[in-house]
């Protein structure tokens, strides 16, 4: 071999060449981070899950009702949000990356143009109104989560994202409490400027979306290497810190090899397949927790309220499950805990008889649960096993976005006619929480395997490849470690 083709070799290993570890100098730049970056992207997620939980608290307040909806026109509502949710996250994702807009501009854009659907929702005479004012949400909030997600991880380390991201996810438990709360509170304002109370969910949430906007335009940094909040020298530094975690081999550009590694790397469609299943759990609760209740004997009122601790319990054990999983590094543990906590919840509505309300309601506990412990984890867990920016970008988005077909399966498979059994809902979440335990552990042997492959040397024939092949190899290089 000449010395051109030994420098090949030696190039994208050797990153870390000349950087000093300086512990006071990281601790201080991760304070700064934390303090800039989670609190305005965790407002703008409280209100984003306000605007995804309404419809549940207006149903019960009379919406169905006076927009004269009947049979599954309520589950229809509901799932062609879901279709360009579906269809525009990855797309999203992948433009936010080529640097379109600023951070800032774009995902407070978005919120804005969503804000505008929301207020219509609370003014629509009819039926296909909600189904417009719905759509077009879809359209908009599809790229604010995978976004979110990029953008954080853009700013840690592989270990350090953990506990950030759990986080910043955490605000989703505290949108459920807070809305439930709030939709009580505005339930007495029927009748309020001719408004029924229902209207009021969406016109008062939809404003507080509008004020939320220009918090996310003021607050929220740009990408590390255009960050104004980092001296220099803490923004150097971070930018290598990120470089040598990110291993030897980081393609921050698409091209058909990095393309490649993308559309055909398993892990990516196993992780789909676990968020599809978490999904399918959180928006089972998100959009027909209230509705349950109900069918439970408690009046709308109680049945508001009665979903504030349901969160609150989610986002505790979401909170404590991902600093558990960063300190021992260990993110398909808590995969299964989750699994088994919403397999039980499942199994308990479908088994318990109604009289059974005290059982029946702790199963609404374990599912939610079961979603807010697993969700936070596979976004980090696939986030951290991918080589490079541009993947990462492609990956958060595709979970994210297909993963959100759990959307369709629970806005179908809760019947209206079947209230308040429904066996098909429940017999479908218990299913889908169990193909959700299957991809987890499919996807831990793979990884497992090729880091065993890996330490053997058996994959150190890809190391003979042209220095542009071994750069845009990703997590596929030879000398990338997985996070099991």
């Amino acid at each position: 071999m000449d010395k051109k083709d030994a420098d090949n070799r030696i190039q994208p290993i050797d990153i870390d060449r000349g950087f000093i570890v300086n512990t006071d100098l990281e601790r201080r730049i991760l304070r700064k981070c934390d303090f800039k970056l989670l609190p305005p992207l965790m407002v703008l997620l409280i209100v984003t899950y306000i605007d995804r939980t309404n419809i549940a608290n207006a149903k019960i307040e009379g919406m169905t009702t006076e927009l004269n909806m009947k049979h599954n026109d309520y589950n229809i509502s509901l799932w062609i949000l879901n279709i360009p949710y579906i269809c525009l996250a990855l797309p999203s994702n992948m433009l936010m990356k080529t640097g379109f807009a600023r951070p800032a501009i774009y995902l407070s854009g978005l919120m804005f143009c969503w804000s505008l659907c929301t207020i219509g929702l609370g003014l629509t005479r009819s039926y296909k109104g909600v189904l417009v004012c719905r759509f077009l949400m879809g359209c908009f909030e599809a790229g604010f989560i995978p976004g979110c997600a990029y953008l954080i991880g853009r700013y840690y380390k592989r270990r350090d994202f953990t506990v950030r991201y759990a986080l910043f996810f955490s605000a989703i438990g505290l949108a459920g409490a807070f809305g439930g709360l709030l939709a009580y509170a505005i339930g007495h304002m029927k009748g309020v400027g001719g408004f029924s109370s229902w209207r009021w969910i969406f016109l008062i949430e939809g404003f507080m979306t509008v004020v939320a906007t220009g918090i996310g335009i003021f607050c929220i940094p740009d990408y590390p290497e255009n960050s104004i909040f980092l001296e220099a020298d803490e923004k150097g530094y971070l930018l290598d810190m990120l470089r040598i975690d990110a291993g030897p081999s980081r393609p921050d550009h698409y091209n058909p090899l990095v393309m490649k590694e993308c559309l055909f790397d398993p892990k990516i469609w196993l992780a789909m397949l676990c968020y599809f299943a978490a999904d399918t759990s959180a928006s089972s609760i998100v959009s027909f927790q209230p509705t349950i209740l109900k069918g439970l004997g408690y009046s709308s009122a109680q049945a508001q309220v009665h979903t504030i601790p349901v969160y609150l319990v989610a986002l505790v054990l979401s909170l404590i499950t991902s600093y558990c999983s960063g300190k021992l590094r260990n993110r398909y543990g808590f995969l299964v805990l989750g699994s088994v906590l919403g397999i039980a919840g499942w199994k308990i509505e479908l088994a318990v008889p109604i009289r059974w309300i005290g059982a029946r309601y702790f199963g609404l506990f374990a599912i939610t649960a079961c979603a807010y412990i697993q969700m936070p984890i596979l976004v980090v867990w696939l986030s951290n096993n991918m080589g490079g920016n541009a993947k990462a970008a492609f990956a958060t988005g595709f979970m994210i976005g297909l993963g959100n077909y759990g959307n369709l399966i629970s806005s179908n498979v809760f019947i209206t006619e079947q209230t308040p059994r429904f066996q098909t809902g429940f017999g479908a979440g218990l299913a889908v929480t169990v193909v959700g335990l299957a991809s987890s552990t499919i996807m831990e042997i793979v990884m497992f395997v090729k880091n065993r492959r890996r330490a053997a040397g058996k994959e150190d024939r890809k190391l003979d490849a042209a220095h542009e092949i071994l750069g845009d190899l990703g997590d596929d290089h030879p000398d990338f470690r997985y996070f099991l």
